[in-house]
């Protein structure tokens, strides 16, 4: 079983050049996940074009260790939860722009003949019982004003788009999908170049500091005086500045690929190529690539389990969930860190006068991260003179963080044993 992200052994590393001598911008970016380069890809359309470091190579760390699953959907916030929570004037941008982010993904992939295996087949958020129909339910009318095409599916449904008979009810969004997320990150690094934007791997920042009215961005081999800063550094934006680090809380967890699986058993799960994330509290994903590899997720570091372990208990919640599916080897295992803020919502913070940090997508960066770069690279390059789509907030840190800091993995870990037990008395019918 390989221990490196299948996407990494599909699209092998094309470092840049570390930044070396001094150099002048009006706007650096400091992290090339998917969200600094849409955000260089953007500012460089505009004819802004930025200078973009990133410590390791591109995509190096949440991105490529996602699932790759196009998820144009809020984790555990419904459009009327927004309006309370930024307002009704500033949640109808924000949800404005959401509400294209898995259009929006495809069509800059497929405008620009990107490739990166993307299939635009639709993303199902499946749920059980009655509460959860209703709550998808209410989803669909509360985006009604921003979004028509959203549809609620019956048990019946559910089953014949998924293989599964677990659940009651699922939204649908024809938008979503699923992508190779570093082959997504490459192609808008190579579309961001053409533009003009200038981007440096294997350059981690030391220092930002305040130079004649300019900030100073320093690495070993070289530095950028630029006006603006934007830290798209994900996680280690709490390293770069130390009113970010109570700000986020982490979710390790396991993603894993089998080998492809059998015509047999592809009719029979996801048939129309749709990708699956339900609403429980142990979330249960899946998603195939273009080779017919099944990916699903464990709530855990890799690292922390024996391939023994991962294997049975891969396989043992695959069998339980999909009737059609028979265990197969599992191919790749990989570990990532998904990021998580105290509204669940995406936002710029700004840290001060032209320094900002992108924080959270809380792991829907994949479909959020091009709208994010659109509309927060609008604004930098209106120069601010109009309302940014994006919420723009101070720093807010999380209350009791460090006690706090373990909450998403022990929510994960209480709900898996529970649902287990539950199984095992004969009294749960979801996932194991």
């Amino acid at each position: 079983m390989s221990q490196v992200s299948l996407w990494q052994a599909r699209c092998p590393s094309t470092d840049r050049e570390a930044l070396e001598g001094h150099v002048s911008a009006d706007i650096a970016i400091v992290g090339g996940g998917l969200d600094g380069l849409a955000l260089a890809l953007h500012l460089a359309e505009s004819g802004r074009a930025p200078v973009l470091l990133e410590a390791d190579t591109l995509c190096a760390g949440a991105s490529s260790a996602s699932a790759g699953i196009v998820a144009p959907q809020l984790v555990r916030n419904l459009p009327n939860q927004v309006a309370r929570k930024l307002g009704q004037a500033p949640a109808e941008r924000f949800l404005r722009m959401l509400a294209d982010a898995g259009r929006y993904c495809f069509a800059l992939i497929s405008d620009r003949n990107g490739g990166c295996d993307a299939m635009a087949n639709g993303f199902l958020a499946p749920s059980s019982g009655a509460a959860g129909r209703a709550q998808a339910a209410a989803a669909i009318e509360q985006w009604r004003p921003f979004r028509t095409d959203l549809a609620l599916l019956d048990a019946e449904a559910v089953a014949a788009l998924t293989g599964t008979r677990r659940y009651s009810s699922a939204l649908l969004d024809p938008t979503g999908g699923a992508l190779n997320p570093v082959a997504y990150g490459q192609f808008i690094a190579r579309e961001a170049e053409r533009l003009g934007a200038a981007i440096h791997t294997g350059s981690p920042v030391r220092t930002i500091e305040r130079h004649n009215g300019r900030w100073r961005v320093t690495t070993a081999g070289g530095s950028i005086e630029a006006r603006t800063v934007v830290l798209c550094a994900n996680g280690g934006n709490r390293l770069l500045n130390r009113e970010l680090r109570s700000t986020i809380l982490p979710l390790e967890v396991c993603q894993v690929a089998t080998q492809p699986l059998s015509a047999a058993q592809r009719a029979a799960i996801l048939p129309q190529g749709h990708a699956l994330t339900d609403t429980e509290a142990n979330v249960f994903s899946i998603r195939f690539d273009v080779d017919g590899r099944l990916i699903t997720a464990h709530p855990m570091s890799r690292d922390l389990l024996s391939p023994e372990y991962l294997h049975r208990v891969i396989n043992d919640r695959l069998a339980a969930s999909l009737p059609a599916y028979e265990p197969v080897p599992l191919e790749f295992a990989w570990s990532g860190t998904a990021w998580l803020n105290s509204s669940l919502l995406p936002r710029a913070v700004r840290l001060e006068d032209d320094l900002f940090a992108l924080q959270a997508c809380n792991g829907r960066g994949i479909a959020l991260s091009g709208v994010i770069g659109r509309e927060f690279g609008r604004w930098l390059a209106s120069d601010r003179r109009e309302a940014c789509a994006l919420p723009i907030e101070p720093p807010k840190p999380i209350r009791g963080y460090f006690i706090a800091r373990n909450a998403p993995k022990l929510i994960m870990k209480t709900s898996l044993a529970a649902q287990r037990l539950r199984r095992a008395l004969g009294g749960d019918q979801s996932h194991a």
